[in-house]
């Protein structure tokens, strides 16, 4: 149920290649996972989400969660929390969804605040020169009453590829050093590309590639906000890494992760995050349009049960 390297599963072979000479093969298993593979799920109140893209927890609010759609929808942040509830929506000013892929919290100029960064980085046909990664405070909200809000001071970071143009839907912020990195969704692997900080929002920003992974159409990620563990996810896997203090995520993403195989399938996966307490991870989905949206939780077990569920 549990391994550390792509499989038959996701369609890429047992004896791939990994970093550094490493190779996927039975010795490669995990001993246990740290989380369950069997999510709660939490039906939306919302029903119009269908083309859910990102999902990210607010560092501000305790328990609330913002929602995106992608390519063709509102410049729209959509909060909801755990429970699927309705909790409003904010409207970006001066940003535009050409194609909203990903979104993630975390520290940025001032340290007074979290911020807010929304990945503009969809590209099916690769062939955009530019990308956009919209940044802003997490706004002063009444979380007493239904949000509906305008947010202004959003910052532009425009940014383009060393190489050529790529389709990604991921963006992974570090907490510890403030850099973005973009995990590209290739048919066959998916390389990873960084911003240093601080990223200018007046000139463009030429990405500096770092590392190729062999997982195939990588969906979204996310850098847990204590920076220890990473996750990435296509449609039908999550892969968790666990980082030292002083480790980079390069050198991080160059250990073997964590293969987990989720119970339900959901029809389009898309979107993953860490809950600011790293005790659990959601995921979210597109859906067709009869179908209701859902956030889908999956809890962080104790060693010992792990290691009994394992046996």
């Amino acid at each position: 149920m549990y391994s550390c390297m792509p499989c038959s599963h996701c369609h890429a072979l047992q004896s791939t290649t990994f970093i550094q000479g490493a190779s996927c093969n039975n010795d490669d298993l995990c001993e246990f996972s740290l989380f369950s593979n069997k999510p709660v799920e939490i039906p939306l109140a919302r029903k119009d989400l269908h083309e859910i893209s990102g999902i990210a927890a607010s560092l501000k609010y305790t328990g609330v969660l913002y929602l995106h759609e992608d390519n063709g929808h509102c410049n729209h942040l959509y909060l909801t929390n755990e429970k699927g509830e309705d909790l409003g929506r904010l409207i970006v000013a001066g940003s535009y969804n050409r194609d909203w892929e990903d979104i993630a919290v975390g520290p940025g100029p001032s340290p007074e605040h979290s911020y807010i960064y929304i990945a503009d980085i969809g590209d099916n046909h690769a062939w955009r020169r530019t990308l956009q990664i919209y940044r802003l405070p997490e706004p002063v909200l009444n979380m007493q009453a239904t949000v509906r809000r305008i947010v202004k001071g959003t910052e532009v970071i425009t940014l383009q590829y060393p190489d050529k143009a790529h389709n990604a839907e991921t963006i992974l912020l570090d907490p510890f050093t403030r850099d973005l990195y973009i995990a590209t969704k290739e048919d066959d692997s998916c390389r990873i590309y960084v911003a240093r900080y601080p990223q200018s929002t007046h000139r463009k920003i030429t990405l500096e590639y770092i590392i190729t992974l062999p997982f195939r159409l990588v969906t979204s990620g996310n850098i847990a906000s204590n920076g220890r563990e990473i996750l990435l996810r296509n449609e039908d896997l999550y892969w968790h890494w666990e980082r030292a203090q002083h480790e980079t995520v390069e050198t991080a993403l160059k250990k073997t992760p964590q293969q987990i195989v989720p119970e339900i399938k959901e029809p389009q996966g898309e979107a993953i995050c860490f809950t600011p307490d790293q005790h659990s991870y959601l995921t979210c989905s597109e859906v067709p349009r009869k179908q209701a949206p859902a956030i889908y939780l999956y809890k962080k077990e104790s060693t010992a049960t792990a290691l009994l569920l394992h046996k």
